[in-house]
């Protein structure tokens, strides 16, 4: 019942439809908040020229609604009807998405509003669909009943009825400029009396909510016969307008079809370029109003019915939002007598700058008791599969806002499971100078000319990410910083306080980007908490930089590798707006265009590739791929969190190198250090040298990547993760440290000519050990991955300047690395010889060129694709192109798959090279010379099976290849072996003897990979202690262990035996009707090597006996769209065990078989635990 006087709600010529759910859950049907609206348009021809319009109609408006699902979960809406009369008859449709903040239970508040009004100037019918939160409604609507006598009740408490109401009474511009809120709205009035018509939209002033427009043509293609349709988001414009026509609406802009865009938002300090109060002795503006205008503006973005919290990034700006917002919440829970913790949100890489920071500003603020901290870790390799995902919610190609956006997508994923609403610390840097490259102006009036123009874009960058990548998980961000008046405060203070030292940023002290508000914000709160030094002064990071230091050049080095050089050549045809200018530009592109053809020109780019090419001054701080020296922005609490449990080490890597007993090279002094720093002996941290990033120790967990230590597990624990990385074995251990005993003490000279014996010696073993048929020889190399660069090389000895094409097969189930390293390009942030790269670093020299195909191991459904077929029709195509192509087979990838065949090498190496990827080393003898047989160069690594740590490769020549390279010249390309190409990987040390004439390029009496010299003597103890056992046997026992196995799994309700090769079983996990994600597993993954029995009080006796024994098993593997696995593999040992007794060995097997089930089955549970 509607009271007299209220606002009524409209009938006439409106179809008002509520899209319900039908029964379907909510998990199944999210229906967020967005909107889209079509109306004719009457202001060209009549109505006698238009003809059907599909979105005008209720059925293709449902459905174009639907499209934006994921902006609410709260209900959908579709109106459509007519307005005016006779000539300027306009059909018009809308639809809604509701994420309801405000007022959520009243069905009334749902969208569109259909309203109708008496007022001074007649009847007026008002169709509004809006987007955002008005934190002014209650203070307009007062202000219409008090000077304009508005005596029309509102129908609902929503915040959005306002702007129908203040429509009515003022029409749209006065309207939109006195909203003080986030909003985007699209509005049609009809005047009842004269049968006018109006359309008007509109966009806040900063930009912080999207709308779009274009025009669509009916089946006469007649232009006047166009109707405009308006949305949230491009996606449901798709398909229902001319591509070319789509426009966004800048921020604080309307617009209307006789007027086209007006700006209604100009402030002076944005539009007047001489504007200057600060030189006006009677202007002021002191700290404590600055101060006292943020708390407002936080204040006021607290209004909400819903449960809320905030992002805590670690930055400074974030850490000023809870500084504010604590004592506030505080203040509002005490009146509800309610004194849970306010929720805060962080994403980053373990002990990656944002995290600890975070963690460090959580315990100023008093800890678990007053904010409850969730952290959600990512690792490099997860990252990568999101990128389509994401590029179709954030609707760009602009590389820096991608990249920034895969963590805002963490971490919206993850607070949307417990809050409707957060608040953000967007919009600080931009009015406080907050990049690193504005230490690099010269003057005052260059800083504010330059914050003007980033505050001009923000609704195309900061603010768009925050809106698309929240909004795609049904949670809304509001951000205090960007409040106008807050604005318009800080735009007055004199530039000259907000100008950056640059030698201040060097030492993190006063002067620093950003001096200005980090003094205002220096001192306690009203609860008497301030924000910690180490995070108060931290050096500014975007996102994307300060979630993890070096996580971004792995995701461009794997972009980049998808996109070939011929695609780049013709990059200018192919795209000639906007042209991408990296690889990585070129596959965002690629992607956006997929799903947004023809709509290009609605992206708006930075000047220049980047938010710092643009500025009046020029910096070298930053280049199209981001920050120049991620290094700079580590600081205090990463060491202190390192250092937390072992408080009496002072020592700094420096001193701690100085008790080396083996010499530490240049490029081995970061891993060195990180050993060291994290507690290991100098034996140990030796064991982590000659590697990449991969090898490399966390101090903070005192893991390397694979979570593995540079020592044996607790012979207490299981371990069956051999298929992914390994900690060396107990055997390993010892005869590594043997070896080490041995070298302690050498340097110079006499340590190059002893790893040169060493390297012999090992060579020569293992070529016994795999009983090499005579002729064949070994290259020794420092991983799998590195391995593929040899094969190249090879391709160029033999073949010379030929055009080469590499293909591989098993994409994501071989090595992250294996796809670039074949194109010729790093993977890695690291490289064995010569530690961290240089970020612009991309292809080894003399590399260059390389093109080829990369083949998936699976469909998305997780079927196996016939990558023999692929790699055969890559074969004809290169040869027809005249190219000499490299074609790979896998011989086991990460859940043990293997290529239907293994490709030899045609007419001796003369027609093209086969190359078989057998690194995981689960192969007999016989298949192995059965590869050598047909002159296929094989892949080797004795860390996956044979558990030495990470990582030793090897390339194993076959006789007739090695002989054809004994007799060959130097190859043409010297470049090639060089410092900074295949010289970054090897010496001559590690070279056979059918290499003599490589030996020469590679030469360096003073680089020696001694790290890699003790790896594989732990590899070839694990081959040496199986050489006795024959084939025969190993053979029946992997099948009996798989056959064991993999019924213990099915047994269990929880788990399934998703697919079994040989000594690895993949395992998928029960989760409701479905299956454990990618993410899911992982903590699952960490939950198995820990004892987290007393996490689950509701376990059974035998589930807490399991759940509280560690067992290591293989890393998560990415199948497919529906689900993820893990995997139990056999190695060397617990092969060996299983030999020796099978019964303990299953008995091992059966415990971590009950664990995982365990952990499926309560996974909520220890989800919940925040362990």
């Amino acid at each position: 019942m509607i009271r007299q006087g209220a606002a009524t709600l409209c009938k006439r010529h409106v179809a008002n439809q509520l899209k319900a759910n039908n029964g379907a859950s909510s998990a199944l049907r999210r229906e967020m908040c967005g909107l889209v609206a079509a109306i004719d348009d009457v202001w060209g021809k009549t109505s006698s020229a238009r003809s059907d319009i599909a979105i005008l109609g209720e059925d293709t408006m449902n459905a174009a609604s639907k499209i934006l699902h994921h902006r609410g979960p709260d209900g959908m809406h579709v109106s459509t009807g007519t307005v005016g009369e006779g000539e300027t008859l306009a059909r018009w449709s809308m639809g809604h998405t509701r994420l309801a903040i405000v007022d959520p239970s009243n069905r009334f508040a749902d969208m569109p509003f259909n309203l109708s009004f008496k007022t001074k100037k007649g009847d007026k019918i008002i169709h509004l669909a809006a987007n955002g939160e008005i934190y002014n409604h209650n203070q307009v609507y007062k202000d219409l009943v008090a000077k304009e006598g508005w005596n029309h009740d509102r129908v609902s408490g929503s915040d959005c009825e306002v702007i129908a109401h203040a429509f009515a009474q003022y029409g749209g511009p006065k309207t939109a400029a006195s909203l003080d809120g986030m909003f985007a709205f699209v509005a049609f009035e009809e005047d009842v009396a004269t049968g006018e018509v109006k359309a008007f939209a509109a966009r806040d002033p900063v930009g912080i909510k999207p709308l779009y427009y274009g025009r669509t043509k009916c089946s006469n293609s007649s232009d006047d016969a166009a109707a405009y349709v308006f949305s949230s988001e491009l996606k449901a414009l798709v398909g229902h307008v001319d591509p070319s026509t789509v426009v966004a609406i800048p921020p604080g802009h309307y617009w209307t079809p006789e007027g086209g865009l007006v700006c209604y938002y100009n402030p002076e300090w944005l539009r007047n370029d001489d504007y200057a109060p600060w030189e006006d002795p009677n202007h002021t503006v002191t700290d404590d109003e600055i101060r006292e205008g943020f708390t407002k503006a936080v204040q006021k973005r607290m209004m909400s019915d819903v449960e809320y919290g905030f992002f805590l990034s670690g930055g400074v700006d974030s850490c000023i939002v809870s500084h504010d917002l604590l004592p506030l919440w505080r203040e509002e829970r005490i009146k509800l007598g309610d004194d849970r913790p306010l929720p805060a949100y962080t994403v980053g890489m373990e002990n990656s700058p944002d995290v600890m920071a975070a963690r460090g500003m959580v315990d100023a603020l008093g800890g678990e008791k007053h904010v409850e901290h969730h952290v959600r870790s990512f690792t490099p390799d997860e990252v990568f599969d999101l990128v389509p995902k994401i590029i179709y919610h954030m609707e760009t190609y602009e590389a820096e806002l991608i990249r920034s956006a895969i963590p805002n997508w963490l971490l919206a994923e993850r607070a949307a499971q417990d809050v409707k609403m957060v608040l953000t610390g967007e919009g600080a840097d931009e009015i406080f100078a907050g990049y690193l490259y504005f230490q690099d102006a010269e003057n005052p009036r260059q800083l504010q000319n330059e914050l003007r123009r980033i505050y001009g874009m923000l609704g195309n960058v900061n603010l768009h990410r925050t809106d698309r990548m929240t909004m795609a998980h049904g949670l809304e961000a509001r951000v205090p910083f960007l409040d106008t008046e807050f604005t318009r405060l800080a735009m007055s203070v004199d530039p000259a306080k907000k100008m950056v030292n640059r030698e201040a940023v060097k030492t993190n002290s006063r002067g620093r980007e950003k001096t200005f508000l980090r003094e205002l914000f220096e001192g306690p709160n009203s609860n008497g908490d301030s924000i910690p030094r180490p995070v108060l002064w931290r050096a500014k990071a975007m996102q994307c930089e300060g979630v993890g230091e070096d996580w971004v050049s792995i995701l461009q080095r794997r972009v980049s590798s998808l996109v070939s050089d011929a695609e780049m050549d013709e990059a200018h045809i192919t795209y000639p707006i906007n042209t991408p200018q990296t690889k990585e530009e070129l596959y965002y592109r690629r992607i956006y265009d997929e799903n947004f053809h023809g709509m290009e020109h609605v992206v708006k780019l930075w000047e220049g590739g980047g938010r710092a090419m643009g500025a009046e001054w020029k910096s070298d701080m930053y280049t199209r791929e981001g920050l120049r020296n991620v290094g700079m922005l580590r600081h205090s609490l990463q060491q202190a969190r390192s250092f937390s449990s072992t408080a009496e080490r002072k020592l700094s890597t420096a001193t701690n190198r100085s008790f080396s007993s083996i010499a530490v090279q240049k490029f081995d002094e970061e891993a060195y250090g990180t050993a060291i720093e994290s507690g290991y002996s100098d034996f140990e941290a030796s064991l982590t040298l000659g590697g990449d990033d991969r090898s490399i120790i966390n101090p903070s967990v005192r893991t390397n990547k694979y979570h593995i230590k540079p020592q044996p597990v607790n012979p207490a624990h299981v371990f069956r993760g051999s298929c992914t990385g390994n900690p060396p074995t107990q055997r390993g251990y010892d005869a590594s440290k043997e070896l080490y005993e041995k070298l302690v003490g050498l340097e110079g000279k006499d340590l190059e000519v002893e790893i040169r014996k060493v390297f012999e010696d090992q060579r020569s073993r293992l070529s016994k050990l795999l009983n090499l048929p005579e002729g064949t020889e070994v290259i020794l190399c420092p991983s799998g991955s590195d391995a593929e660069y040899i094969p190249i090389a090879i391709a160029r000895a033999l073949k010379g300047d030929v055009t080469i094409e590499n293909g591989v097969t098993q994409l994501r189930e071989v090595g992250a690395g294996t796809a670039p390293a074949s194109m010729g390009q790093f993977f890695s942030t690291h490289a064995p010889l010569m530690g961290r790269l240089d970020p612009d670093a991309k292809v080894l020299d003399g590399f260059e060129g390389i093109d080829g195909a990369i083949i998936a191991a699976r469909e998305k459904d997780g079927s196996v694709v016939n990558a023999s077929e692929e790699m055969d029709r890559f074969v004809e195509s290169a040869l027809a192109k005249g190219a000499y192509p490299i074609v790979h087979g896998v011989f086991g990838g990460k859940t043990g798959l293997r290529d239907i065949k293994m490709p030899g090498s045609a007419d001796c190496g003369e027609k093209t090279l086969g190359v078989v990827d057998a690194c995981q080393a689960r192969f007999s003898l016989d298949e192995l010379h059965g590869w050598l047989g047909q002159d296929s160069l094989v892949l080797f690594t004795a860390s996956k099976f044979y558990q030495a740590p990470p990582f030793c490769g090897a390339v194993i020549v076959p006789a007739t290849i090695a002989e054809k390279l004994r007799s060959s010249s130097t190859p043409g390309h010297s470049d090639m072996f060089n410092s900074q190409g295949l010289g970054g990987f090897l010496t001559d040390k590690e070279l056979p003897s059918c290499l003599e004439s490589w030996s020469p390029l590679l030469k360096d009496d003073d680089v020696s990979n001694v790290g890699l010299a003790f790896r594989w003597e732990a590899g070839l103890a694990g081959m040496e202690a199986i050489a006795s056992v024959p084939d025969s046997v190993r053979i029946d026992a992997v099948n009996e262990w798989a056959k064991a196995v993999t019924s213990m799994t099915d047994a269990e309700q929880a788990l399934d035996a998703w697919c079994v090769q040989r000594s690895i079983v993949s395992i998928r996990v029960k989760k409701g009707d479905g299956w454990l994600s990618m993410s899911e597993l992982r903590d699952l993954y960490r939950w198995m090597s820990m004892d987290v029995s007393d996490l689950v009080a509701g376990a059974t006796a035998e589930e807490k006996d399991a759940l509280s024994k560690p067992a290591y098993i293989g890393q998560p593997v990415d199948v497919s769209e529906s689900h993820a696995i893990v995997r139990i593999a056999l190695g060397v040992e617990s092969l060996l065990s299983y030999v020796d007794d099978n019964d303990a060995t299953l008995a091992e097997d059966q415990m971590v078989v009950k664990k995982l089930a365990a952990i499926g089955k309560h996974f909520n549970t220890l989800k919940d635990s925040g362990r």
